[in-house]
């Protein structure tokens, strides 16, 4: 066996709650074993305990793992200095950010030869080309020497796979390497970690809450809940015959079913954006693009990693000024620059960020996030304020006594209901939501789905909802609207263009999400 885990259980610091308890796992050469789980499972703590890792706080109360013959934890562990010759080498990380592998001073032929000096290795112009090739990345000497920020999402993660398979390791960690890319580029990376598993013979530990992602990609699947292994086998024993009730749970929260809560007035529009042109200095990320919202509405805007999604949904908010173009509300013009907008009109449209933390000031108890919004934005007295946040958490599915809790101590998906609850206590009529369920495990971004398909129809808000996920597009919008490189290339209602896509490039987005399903 290439690793092998034994008895570990993790805890935190102090006689704290264990965080994992009595893990077995092993781990054969050339395998892929997905690891499935909500947050807060234990996934990525397993995942650090492979690579010799504790995080933060934390302690090991028993067990030991063992990679390629060297005890990483354990009571006979190796030294840190063999630890840190280990890493890279023997045992390698690819994060769910490709920017925690890539350095943005360094070119991308030099982030190799660094890799190499550090393990006193002859760098190898070869070996990086020929990993190039095989991630589907350019090869020649050009690409090479471009740097991070040159690169969209999915080719920076493909950057970072190479490196992580570049000194052929016996294990390899992929933590959630997925989250955030369009489901084309997931299938790409699903399908790259299970050739390279094989070519190089490394025991590669998928960790991902996308249960269909691991079902292409791994040999072997290994469900976490609370801590512990709670189920382990082949993906289709797990599909037909799944035991445990979490792991019946997640399979049931797999697809929701159903249809978009009917929109109140589909023919008033709400928003228009006319000709909208957007760059970042002197790069263009969007080209003369048209959309319109109505009133209780849910429009999808969908696309690939660098398709410009995020940049309108910004643009929209008034969060990325440097563009041209018209943005109306009920036929009013917005100013580029939120800013510079007036209080109501920052109150009608609302951004709801992919990472909650974008919403919720650490410093500050979520209640209090919460109610500053009411008290800014809609002129409230503190206390009036103060108990409009506790029953716009209480309409989100969080407890009265979240409100004096503190954003660190919440799960991800109590985070970004409080990071929704912040933006409906403004009462706002359009929610601009920024690929909010994308790093949510599959029950729990459920559950997220079906409290933003409440709270629109309750409210009667208008939504833009940004996606890379043509399945979910399908649950919640009325009207999808296709971006690639920045270009509008058809917008129209959800069903139709799912069912009868006209642009090529759609139908193959069409294609992709039913074979990630």
């Amino acid at each position: 066996m290439t690793a092998q885990v034994h008895g570990l259980s993790i805890g935190v610091g102090g006689g704290g709650p264990l965080i994992v308890a009595d893990l077995e796992l092993e781990l054969a050469a050339g395998e892929v074993v997905g690891v499935a789980g909500e947050t807060g499972s234990g996934k990525t703590t397993l995942g650090l305990a492979l690579l010799g890792h504790l995080g933060p706080g934390l302690q090991r109360r028993a067990g030991q793992v063992v990679s390629a013959g060297l005890e990483l934890l354990g009571p006979s562990a190796v030294s840190g200095t063999q630890l840190r010759s280990a890493r890279g080498r023997t045992i390698a990380y690819v994060p769910q950010d490709p920017a925690g592998a890539l350095a943005p001073h360094l070119r991308l032929e030099s982030a190799f030869a660094e890799l190499h000096r550090a393990h006193r290795m002859e760098f190898s112009p070869q070996r990086r080309a020929e990993l190039f090739e095989r991630v589907g990345l350019p090869s020649d000497d050009a690409f090479a020497r471009r740097y991070p920020h040159e690169l969209s999402g999915g080719q920076q993660q493909r950057v970072a796979i190479a490196l992580a398979f570049c000194l052929k390791p016996a294990l390899v960690v992929m933590d959630e390497p997925t989250t955030g890319l369009d489901v084309t580029t997931k299938l790409l990376i699903a399908d790259l970690a299970r050739e390279l598993a094989a070519a190089e013979q490394a025991a590669v530990v998928f960790i991902s809450h996308d249960l269909p992602l691991l079902f292409r990609v791994a040999q072997r699947l290994v469900v976490m809940h609370e801590g512990r292994v709670v189920e382990t086998g082949t993906p289709t024993a797990i599909l037909e015959h799944a035991e445990h009730p979490y792991t019946q749970r997640l399979l049931a929260a797999w697809r929701l079913g159903g249809s978009p809560a009917p929109a109140a007035d589909g023919t008033r529009q709400v928003l228009s954006v006319r000709g909208l042109s957007a760059g970042y200095g002197d790069v263009q990320i969007l080209h003369e693009v048209d959309l319109s919202l109505g009133v209780g509405e849910c429009l999808a805007v969908v696309g690939e990693s660098g398709s410009g999604k995020t940049t309108t949904a910004r643009a929209i908010s008034g969060l990325h000024a440097e563009h041209s173009g018209r943005i109306l509300l009920y036929g009013e013009p917005l100013a580029a620059e939120v800013g510079r907008r007036d209080r109501a009109q920052r109150r009608a449209i609302q951004y709801v960020f992919q990472n909650p933390w974008g919403s919720l000031n650490p410093r500050r108890r979520v209640g209090a996030s919460v109610a500053i919004t009411a008290q800014y934005l809609r002129g409230l007295s503190r206390a009036a304020a103060e108990e409009l946040a506790v029953q716009t958490l209480l309409d989100v599915g969080l407890r009265a006594d979240h409100a004096q809790a503190m954003p660190q101590h919440l799960s991800g998906g109590q985070r970004q209901r409080a990071a929704l609850a912040r933006a409906l206590a403004a009462g706002p009529e359009v929610l601009v939501c920024d690929e909010v369920t994308s790093s949510l495990d599959a029950s729990v971004q459920a559950d997220i789905v079906a409290l933003l398909k409440r709270v629109q129809a309750e409210r009667g808000l208008s939504m833009v909802f940004i996606t890379h996920d043509l399945a979910l597009a399908g649950e919640l919008a009325h009207r999808v609207a296709v971006l690639k490189d920045g270009r509008l290339l058809e917008t129209g209602p959800t069903a139709e263009v799912l069912a009868h896509p006209k642009d090529p490039y759609t139908a193959e987005l069409v294609r992709a999400a039913r074979l990630a399903s």
